[in-house]
């Protein structure tokens, strides 16, 4: 009858309000992403990243909720090995399945630095932000967990004998995200130098006592 929309026109409208909005949600998402690790949980608001983000502050609480949810969707946003916890994406390397040691160090010394590269600048405004949000404390205190358990993983997967008393907690601070960023953007190493010097940290941090 005329003047009725067709059903064609009404799922083009719904679909590209979804995609408006998805596009809308991505770049709010890469905005606060980037304004966190720049300038800090202190530093980042809803009202700032609403601005640089071209929307309304409105459209950003309605989107995500507070603060805390916007910081969680941006770190997730930039995780790695599918968004898992750090303790099932390492297992996920099934290192017991190869044999050859050199070749788990290898894969070791790349998940590290490729896990540490996008997540590493989230975790001190993880910290800052801990300070003021019980939730953020939550979540950092589980990171902390989690990297404990991955440790211990890494240092049961290059073991090859009795291991001295220290040896999970030096691969524990090699590991740090605080450790890549003293030495990747902070002094300036390349991932290869990076990479090249825990391979040969870890080595030493495991290597068996008499």
């Amino acid at each position: 009858m005329k003047g009725e929309k067709s059903p064609t026109r009404r799922s083009y409208d719904a679909s590209g309000r979804r995609a408006a909005a998805e596009e809308r949600r991505a770049r709010v998402t890469a905005t606060a992403a980037r304004l966190f690790t720049e300038h800090g949980w202190a530093g980042t608001t809803i009202a700032v990243v609403a601005r640089e983000a071209g929307v309304s502050p409105e459209l950003v609480s309605k989107t995500f909720g507070g603060k805390q949810e916007l910081f969680m969707a941006a770190m997730r946003s930039r995780s790695f090995g599918d968004g898992l916890p750090l303790p099932q994406a390492f297992a996920a390397m099934r290192l017991e399945d190869e044999p050859d040691l050199e070749v788990r160090l290898d894969r070791i010394v790349a998940f590290v630095h490729d896990s540490l590269e996008p997540m590493a600048p989230f975790v001190p405004v993880l910290i800052q932000g801990a300070d003021q949000d019980p939730r953020l404390k939550v979540l950092l205190d589980a990171a902390r967990d989690g990297h404990l358990v991955a440790t211990q993983a890494l240092v049961r997967a290059i073991a090859t004998g009795p291991l001295g008393p220290d040896a999970v907690d030096e691969v524990y601070l090699l590991t740090r995200a605080e450790t890549y960023l003293t030495l990747v953007p902070h002094r300036g190493w390349s991932r290869e130098r990076f990479t090249a010097w825990l391979r040969r940290s870890l080595v030493a941090a495991v290597r068996p006592v008499d």
